[in-house]
């Protein structure tokens, strides 16, 4: 990789680190890489329902943080459009893990596929989501994100 990527990859998860939420909600980032990205949450009280499953807006938020990095990674500053979820079983687990990979780049959109699993590897979700490219260079995003104190 190089150092350029590698200095954006270091700053990127670094900005998001001041996404309070996920970080509240113990999601952490795993792996960034062009092809997908993955990150992932240890289950604790705090993620179940009423049924002792993990409860749907968890899987929702943590596929949603998994498409936000890479959607980011690949095209700085990208926002979320939108997302669909297919819950397909319910989530009894100790760790979920959501996989994103872009299925598809035209004009201003972009869009990805997200697979949340347990620790076993058993499909939980099968999440889509689209977003909205700015189009801003990296290093532009670096230089102002650096300036305003949100990567250090």
């Amino acid at each position: 990789m190089q150092e350029k990527e590698l200095d954006y990859q270091k700053a990127l998860c670094s900005f998001f680190k001041g996404d309070h939420y996920a970080t509240l909600s113990g999601i952490q980032i795993e792996r960034v890489s062009e092809q997908e990205t993955t990150v992932s949450a240890l289950v604790n009280q705090t993620h179940l329902n009423g049924n002792g499953c993990v409860q749907g807006g968890m899987l929702y938020t943590t596929a949603d943080f998994a498409f936000a990095v890479h959607s980011n990674y690949l095209h700085p500053a990208t926002v979320t459009q939108g997302g669909q979820i297919t819950y397909l079983r319910p989530a009894s687990c100790k760790k979920i893990v959501a996989t994103a990979k872009e299925i598809e780049r035209s004009g201003h959109n972009t869009v990805a596929e997200v697979l949340v699993k347990d620790e076993e590897g058993t499909t939980l979700c099968v999440c889509h989501f689209n977003g909205f490219v700015k189009d801003v260079d990296k290093a532009s995003l670096l230089e102002q994100y650096t300036k305003e104190g949100r990567i250090k």
